[in-house]
């Protein structure tokens, strides 16, 4: 294990290591880039070294011994990785491999750029530029130099950021295959970037629907590669088995079978984690890797110390906590770590203003008027989620979730029903939800036997294999969450980008804020919305769809026409 030092010329600590002697001569000249994150005081920085033919030597950037100490064994790490490829020579990258790649450059792109991205207007010629054409110098956006892919092979114009993302993992040779594959993924994945600080130009720093696409960044390589030596007191982590992050959160699902939403939930955490961390190996996680991610968290500054503490940190720590009782960890690293700041001040009611739902409403009626190349479920989603919404109060992936089949007529009374069998519910538990009478007036029933019995807002695709009982389902978000996350970037696109107002959520605390208005029964806004029952007398009975109905009925309609 190679340990920092002070050279006699300077004050700042250096990191030094022999290279293998089977492999000098043989990589001498090749240049690693080692990327280090916050630690401390001490920004996160990455360091490009180029090895010698004995050894390979660079500045840590710190006289900290502390910060040295722990960017001294990053280092080690990357490099004992780097070595033991050359040593099994060109890797084969898989489908995944090569999208969490991608992923990874993403992710430090957008996350160098998002909090001040500029003006709009760089974002939205960016974006066009890729049709025909592709932006290649990306570390100055608003001087871009557009090339012609006609002119320019694809494999040429990303060589640079292919080579940099396969440096920064310790990857040094991948095979033409695979090169070709992260050369499309990388190209994607700028477009991807471009759209979301599109969206942070204009003020939408809502959830990153993005990220959701690329999966954890496991280890790359040929695993069968002999280790380095190492030192003894190193030698009991060096020869412990990898527990992967995520077979964990796997493992603890199908044993505590918790909903789908809250096993989908803790698997998209755990891989935001790895991802954050670099690695999915849950041995060598530390406490230091989550209060980092945890101050990454903070530093992000849309998020309440509550909401990082309870959607974030509880989850990880569910996980590994489970790891360490079933003997998969020795230690649960998350232990007691926890946000305590205090929940941004609001500037603003939670509620859309009036003027911000006349202007989706108006332009949700007028959504098939100029279709563009929109899917006809996406369409659809813009004509009557927002309406929906408006009269219900409904979570927003509540309604993007509906199907044909949850509409009928109950006692004389159209409702439609939030069922868990169509998506995930809050309370997993089915609500019955009357109709508005200005929804049927605008023949919203007529497009729902128009659309059979199937999903009303998504093209629901066939399993394409067979799944055993057994299987944990991927952490995937369920087709509804990607129709309600372009619908929030759409509402963000019409004007209503007030970014204290929730683009979708909005409709919840507008409809109670009406209900309240116009003299609702408490009871029976309750019972539509799935809030809580305030009393044990409450949570006996039910409610039914002509008693919800005469008292959703106070509420007038929208007059936005």
């Amino acid at each position: 294990m190679s340990r920092p030092v002070r050279l006699s010329h300077t004050s700042v600590l250096t990191f030094r290591k022999r290279i293998p002697a089977d492999l000098r001569g043989k990589v001498t000249g090749r240049q690693v880039r080692i990327p280090f994150p916050a630690h401390g005081a001490a920004p996160e920085c990455t360091v490009t070294a180029t090895l010698g033919t004995a050894e390979v030597k660079f500045s840590l950037h710190t006289r900290d011994p502390q910060v040295a100490t722990a960017r001294s064994g990053l280092a080690e790490d990357h490099l004992q990785r780097l070595f033991a490829s050359l040593r099994c020579g060109p890797v084969r990258l898989t489908q995944r491999q090569v999208t969490a790649l991608a992923g990874a450059w993403y992710r430090g792109f957008v996350g160098g750029l998002e909090d001040d991205p500029g003006p709009v207007v760089v974002w939205e010629r960016f974006q066009r530029s890729f049709s025909p054409k592709v932006v290649l110098e990306l570390k100055h956006p608003r001087r871009a130099l557009m090339i012609d892919p006609d002119t320019f092979f694809l494999r040429n114009a990303m060589a640079e950021f292919v080579d940099q993302v396969l440096a920064e993992h310790a990857i040094p040779e991948v095979d033409l295959e695979s090169r070709d594959k992260l050369s499309m993924a990388m190209w994607q994945a700028i477009q991807n970037a471009a759209t979301t600080l599109e969206r942070r130009a204009r003020g939408d720093y809502g959830p990153d629907e993005m990220l959701q696409r690329f999966p954890a960044l496991g280890a790359i390589g040929a695993t069968a590669a002999e280790p380095a030596p190492v030192r003894p007191s190193h030698l009991a982590r060096a020869k412990a088995p990898a527990v992967s992050l995520t077979g964990l959160a796997e493992a603890w699902g199908r044993e505590r079978q918790p909903r789908a939403k809250t096993l989908e939930d803790h698997l998209r955490v755990v891989q935001a984690f790895a991802a954050f961390v670099g690695h999915d190996d849950a041995t060598v996680i530390t406490p230091e890797n989550v209060v980092a991610w945890k101050d990454a968290l903070v530093a992000e500054g849309r998020l309440a110390a509550k909401t990082i503490n309870a959607k974030y940190l509880t989850p990880l720590g569910t996980v590994l906590n489970w790891g360490k009782a079933n003997r998969k960890i020795a230690d649960n690293p998350a232990q007691g770590i926890r946000s305590s700041g205090k929940a941004p001040p609001r500037t603003r009611d939670r509620s859309f203003t009036p003027e911000e739902a006349a202007t989706i409403l108006k332009a949700a009626l007028h959504a098939h008027d100029a279709p563009g190349r929109n899917a006809p479920e996406t369409l659809a989603a813009r004509r009557w989620v927002p309406w929906l919404c408006a009269y219900s109060g409904a979570r927003v992936a509540e309604i993007t979730q509906l199907r044909g089949q949850d509409f009928q007529e109950v006692n004389g009374v159209w409702a439609f029903r939030i069922s868990p069998e169509a998506g995930a519910v809050k309370t997993d538990k089915p609500r019955l939800v009357p109709l508005h009478p200005d929804l049927i007036r605008q023949g919203l029933l007529a497009f729902v036997t128009a659309q059979g019995d199937g999903p009303l807002f998504y093209k629901e695709k066939p399993a394409t294999r067979d799944q055993s009982a057994n299987d944990t389902p991927p952490a995937k978000a369920h087709p509804a969450k990607t129709v309600a996350g372009r619908l929030a970037g759409w509402v963000r696109d019409i004007g209503v980008n007030d970014p204290n107002v929730q683009p979708n959520h909005g409709w919840r605390h507008l409809f109670m804020t009406l209900c309240r208005e116009h003299q609702v029964a408490e009871e029976a806004s309750y019972f539509i919305v799935g809030h809580t029952r305030r009393d044990t007398g409450q949570r006996y009975g039910e409610a039914s769809a002509a008693a919800l109905l005469r008292e959703l009925e106070k509420l007038p309609a929208f007059e936005v026409e």
